[in-house]
C-alpha cells in the first residue's frame, strides 16, 4: 500500500466515522423531537380530556339544577292547587252544614262581628227560609247590640250581612274566607305538608 492509498483509506475511515457521528446525532435529535412531540400530544390529549370532563360535569350540574327547580315549581303549584280546592270545599261544607250547626256558627259570627249598636241582619233566600223560630232571640243574645231581621234576601253564598245605618259588615262565608285566606292557607299548608 502506498502512501497515497493510506491517505485515501484514512480519509475514507474519517469520512465513515464522521458520517456515523452525524447519523447518530441525527437519530438522537429525531428521537428527542419525536419524544417531545409525543409528550406534547399526550399533554394536549389530557387537557382536552380534562376540559371535556369539566364541560360534561357543568352540563350535568346545570341540568340537575334546572330539573330540581322545575320539580319545586311543580310541587309548589300542586300544593297551592290543593289548598285552593280545600278552601273551596270548606266554603261549600260550611254553607251546607246541618241547620243546627250552621246557625250555631252564625251566632258565633254575630258575637264576633256585631257592633255595640242597633242593626239589621240580612240573609240569602236559602237561609231566610230555614231560620229557626227562636233565631232573633238567640241572635240578640249573641249580639253586642239589638238586631232586627232584614226582609229582603241578599245575594251571598251563606253567612249574613249586618247593616248599621249606612255601614255594612259583610259576614258572608266567601267574604270571611277571602279576608282570612292567607291565615287559612298557612293553616292548611301546616296540616297537609308539615
Amino acid at each position: 500500500m502506498t502512501g497515497l492509498d493510506k491517505i485515501i483509506k484514512q480519509i475514507q475511515i474519517d469520512a465513515d466515522n464522521t458520517t456515523e457521528g452525524i447519523k447518530a446525532k441525527s437519530e438522537a435529535q429525531c428521537n428527542s423531537l419525536l419524544s417531545d412531540a409525543k409528550a406534547q400530544a399526550e399533554a394536549i390529549r389530557e387537557k382536552g380530556k380534562a376540559d371535556a370532563e369539566k364541560k360534561y360535569s357543568d352540563i350535568i350540574a346545570r341540568a340537575e339544577s334546572a330539573a330540581s327547580l322545575e320539580e319545586r315549581k311543580i310541587l309548589l303549584f300542586t300544593k297551592q292547587e290543593i289548598i285552593r280546592d280545600m278552601i273551596a270545599n270548606t266554603t261549600n261544607n260550611l254553607v251546607n252544614l246541618p241547620e243546627d250547626k250552621y246557625f250555631d256558627l252564625i251566632y258565633k259570627l254575630i258575637s264576633k262581628y256585631s257592633n255595640n249598636a242597633d242593626g239589621v241582619i240580612f240573609f240569602n233566600q236559602t237561609d231566610l227560609s230555614r231560620l229557626p223560630a227562636d233565631f232573633l232571640q238567640n241572635a240578640n243574645a249573641a249580639s253586642k247590640g239589638k238586631l232586627s231581621l232584614g226582609g229582603d234576601a241578599v245575594q251571598i253564598d251563606g253567612g249574613f250581612i249586618l247593616t248599621y245605618g249606612g255601614v255594612d259588615v259583610n259576614c258572608s262565608i266567601s267574604s270571611l274566607i277571602s279576608d282570612n285566606s292567607e291565615k287559612i292557607s298557612d293553616a292548611v299548608a301546616k296540616c297537609l305538608f308539615a
